[in-house]
Order: C-alpha cells, then sequence, then structure tokens
C-alpha cells in the first residue's frame, strides 16, 4: 500500500506545525465516494477527522500527489460501481487554503490502478495502469505550472496494481504488478524497470524473485528499496520479502513475514524499520495482525496486533516513532466461495517506543480504497 508522511507527533506531544492530511475519495457504505475529509494531528489530544469541500467526480482507484506548491493532484480512477464503468483521464486539484477541489487539465489516457511519482523538479510521473481493457505501458508528466499532461517515455512492460518508488537519486522504480490483456487473460509480474527523468525513458532493471501483485515497496534510509508480500500469478498470498539495491540493480531475497500478505500497508519507521499490518492471507482471511521489518537484523518481528482486520488501507507517518492508519476494509460474513468487503471509518495510531496500536476518533465516514496525501503550510 501507499503511505504519505507528515511531520509532528499526532499521539502525545503533538507538534503545533503538524500539517493535516488529506483523504478522498474511494468506496464507502452507498458506493464511490466523493467526498473528502482531512486528519488534523493538532487538533484534540489525539487528532481530529473534519470534513472539507468534496471531489468534482466520485472516484476509485485514483492517485493523490502532494506537488511542491502545497496543492494535491488527484488523478484518474474509476467510478467502479456504476453500470457500465466509466474509467477516468480527468484530473483536479486540491488548494488546502480554500479546502476547495478545482478541475485541472485532463491526463492523455483515461487510466485506473496507476502509479503517481513525484519528481525532484516538480512534476509528477503517471505511469501504467489500466482503461479496463488492457494494461497500459504509456505514461505522462503534470505540470503544475501549465496545469497539462504531456507524453513521455513508454514502460517496458504493460502494467498495473504496481508499485513505482522515487530512490535518492531521482529516479523511480516500478515492480512488479499485473499485466491485464484484451482477451481478458494476464500474468502477474517479476519485472521491474526504471524511469529516468534526465532521459524520460523506462529500462529494464534486475527481476524480482517471485512475481507479484498487490504487494508494498517501501524506501529504506540505505536507499534499499523493500518489497513485503502481494500475490503471485497461481494466486497465492506471499510471506516472502526482498531487497532492491539501486546501485546493483538486483533483488535479493530479505527473509520471510510471520505471514502471508498481499494488500497490506508497510509504513517506514525513523529508525530503518518498518511496520507491515493487515491485508489478506493466502487463506482469503483479512489481517489485524502486525509485524516489524527490523532493519538491524534484515528480520521480522511479530507485534501487537490492530483491534480489527483491514486490507486496501493506506498508512501515513506522522513522525519518526508514529503511523497513523485509518479506514480501509474489513471482512463481512459471506457464504461459501465469495469474499465480503466492509468499508470501516475507524483509525489508529501505532507507537513505536511501544509497538503498539491505540484507537483515535473515527474518520468522518467509512472508506476504502482512497487515495491521501499528507499537506503543507507552503502557501502558493
Amino acid at each position: 500500500m501507499l503511505f504519505t508522511f507528515a511531520a509532528g507527533r499526532a499521539n502525545g506531544g503533538s507538534s503545533a506545525s503538524a500539517p493535516p492530511i488529506l483523504f478522498a475519495g474511494g468506496f464507502g457504505k452507498n458506493g464511490t465516494l466523493a467526498s473528502a475529509e482531512l486528519f488534523k494531528p493538532n487538533q484534540g489530544p489525539s487528532g481530529a477527522f473534519v470534513g472539507t469541500g468534496p471531489m468534482s467526480t466520485a472516484r476509485v482507484y485514483h492517485t493523490a500527489t502532494r506537488l511542491k506548491d502545497g496543492r494535491v493532484l488527484i488523478a484518474g480512477g474509476s467510478s467502479e460501481v456504476a453500470s457500465p464503468v466509466t474509467i477516468f483521464a480527468s484530473a483536479e486539484l486540491y488548494d488546502p487554503s480554500k479546502g476547495k477541489f478545482s478541475n485541472t487539465g485532463a491526463m492523455l489516457d483515461v487510466r485506473t490502478g496507476h502509479t503517481a511519482t513525484l519528481l525532484a523538479d516538480g512534476k509528477v510521473l503517471i505511469a501504467g495502469g489500466d482503461d479496463e481493457t488492457e494494461s497500459l505501458s504509456s505514461s505522462e508528466l503534470y505540470d503544475p505550472v501549465s496545469g497539462e499532461f504531456t507524453e513521455t517515455g513508454t514502460m517496458n512492460i504493460p502494467r498495473d496494481n504496481c508499485t513505482a518508488t522515487r530512490l535518492a537519486n531521482g529516479k523511480v522504480l516500478i515492480t512488479g504488478g499485473f499485466q491485464l490483456l484484451p482477451d481478458f487473460t494476464g500474468s502477474v509480474q517479476d519485472t521491474a524497470e526504471i524511469y529516468d527523468p534526465a532521459t524520460g525513458s523506462f529500462s529494464l532493471t534486475g527481476t524480482m524473485n517471485s512475481a507479484r501483485e498487490s504487494h508494498t515497496a517501501t524506501l529504506l534510509p540505505d536507499g534499499l528499496v523493500l518489497i513485503t508480500g502481494g500475490f503471485d500469478d497461481n494466486g497465492t498470498g506471499l510471506d516472502t520479502a526482498e531487497l532492491y539495491n539501486p546501485t546493483t540493480g538486483h533483488f535479493r531475497p530479505a527473509g520471510k513475514m510471520t505471514t502471508s500478505r498481499s494488500g497490506h500497508l508497510a509504513a517506514p519507521l525513523g529508525d530503518g524499520d518498518v511496520l507491515v499490518a493487515g491485508g489478506i492471507d493466502n487463506r482469503g482471511v483479512s489481517l489485524k495482525s502486525a509485524e516489524i521489518f527490523v532493519a538491524a537484523t534484515g528480520k521480522f518481528v511479530k507485534v501487537a496486533a490492530m483491534p480489527r482486520d483491514r486490507f486496501s488501507v493506506g498508512a501515513t507517518v506522522l513522525s519518526s516513532t508514529t503511523i497513523l492508519v485509518a479506514g480501509g476494509f474489513t471482512q463481512c460474513p459471506s457464504g461459501f466461495g465469495s469474499f465480503c468487503e466492509k468499508a470501516v471509518r475507524t483509525a489508529l495510531i501505532f507507537d513505536h517506543a511501544t509497538d503498539t496500536f491505540s484507537s483515535i476518533p473515527s474518520m468522518t465516514t467509512p472508506r476504502g480504497s482512497f487515495a491521501s496525501a499528507t499537506l503543507s503550510h507552503v502557501p502558493h
């Protein structure tokens, strides 16, 4: 799952400078949402969720990227529950100073399940995804100055539901995902590629040890990227992890998690450790368990579980030791051979000092598969 960053603490000793976090769209009780809300870390003893202006379009599987000027770019996604399903090329901007969304230039391609990565020059790389018919290899750049998208390099392999990680050198690592073909067959990918902003092109890099979809990719302080979980081409949930080294361009095994997970969260902590929690295991059971990737030993260690299971949820880094977990889905009772998911509004703070979760006031509405971004106080 994707994660975002916020400065300061939200639980015990919160900083007056800690910025709010935007949560936009996703699935709710009655379908796809246009609504949005803010988590304000400094409101009350443990932070509070408050409503903000709605998006112009209800969307899910979209992206949210904070720009250098403080605005947030919302791009693409799907109507999902409408019939027929609509895939969007449209994009909009959230202005924190006004608490409102406004339309901006449309993408060149409709896409959902894509990635969005802020580059060093302030542009946003949009890559991959699918148009409901097939996975895309195309990518484009959003320019906040002109408000327009322009074409950039083409990936070597069309893919959606992959990860994108901006490396310390400014390049972007794309890993795994699913390649949907026009006949609605496809395969989970073990390939990875690098986008170079200097040339606007993609090149293949080392192959992962396992094909993965619905996995996570987390940049570590030493510049390595930790890849965890997901499921393979047989639909088997994975408990394995691996590390990508940008210097060598190779992946190497990084041990096993305490359980298999896909659709889980992974968020970095200030000491180099990584929190991994929730998701769905290889039995199809939604998880409340959690574990820590301990950087010093390179091993995963089980920690106290969340109060309830959840998956398809992001994690926001509030400080070097605290992480916000909000919304997502929980598994609900269903008939044999089916899977039922229910959006939740509960929220938690993970504290690395004690390696425990504590409940905080809930979101304004249940939402899962939303997009989120940490805001800033930069005027524009």
